[in-house]
């Protein structure tokens, strides 16, 4: 799976688990639907404080992401939950309406089993910690070993440096 912010940066400091990075803001990251929302607030800050899961070291430029288990629970929040409410709330409907003897009970349950769980859905998603759910996804360049510059394919491309060192 792709990352959903394709956002590079510098590691400035380390914070035990974490580490600062200093963004290198680009139109990616003003056009993206996860700041959009505010589960992602990179578009606002320079610096931004992730999880470190690749053990990048200070001066290392590096690719940040969502960890996938957030990216998950924001697909579960956003479509699962709610296109789950509206087959419920019909079926639900259908036997009240059957029972009452009103049957368009089924729409109408539907539906507003729809908004009322999307509602608090939505809330929740907006509440997503982003300082823990982003995390650097991949190390571009190691400034400590020249030989690590990557492509996008993330394949090691020896051959630029391999007459210099």
């Amino acid at each position: 799976m792709q990352p959903t912010i394709p956002e590079t940066g510098t590691v400035i400091r380390l914070e035990g688990e974490n580490a600062v990075i200093r963004l290198n803001h680009d139109a990616s990251c003003r056009k993206c639907g996860a700041a959009a929302i505010g589960l992602c607030k990179g578009a606002l800050m320079q610096e931004l404080t992730v999880r470190n899961s690749k053990r990048a070291r200070i001066g290392d430029t590096v690719k940040i992401g969502l960890v996938q288990g957030i990216q998950y629970k924001g697909y579960l929040l956003a479509y699962v939950i709610p296109s789950a409410s509206l087959v419920f709330g019909a079926v639900g409907g259908h036997f009240l309406g059957t029972y009452v003897g009103f049957p368009p009970m089924d729409i109408i349950m539907g539906f507003f089993s729809l908004i009322v769980v999307s509602f608090f859905s939505l809330r929740r998603l907006k509440r997503l910690d982003s300082s823990n759910s982003i995390e650097i996804v991949h190390v571009l360049f190691d400034t400590w070993n020249p030989r690590s510059l990557k492509s996008d394919d993330q394949e090691t491309i020896p051959d630029y440096f391999s007459s210099y060192f």
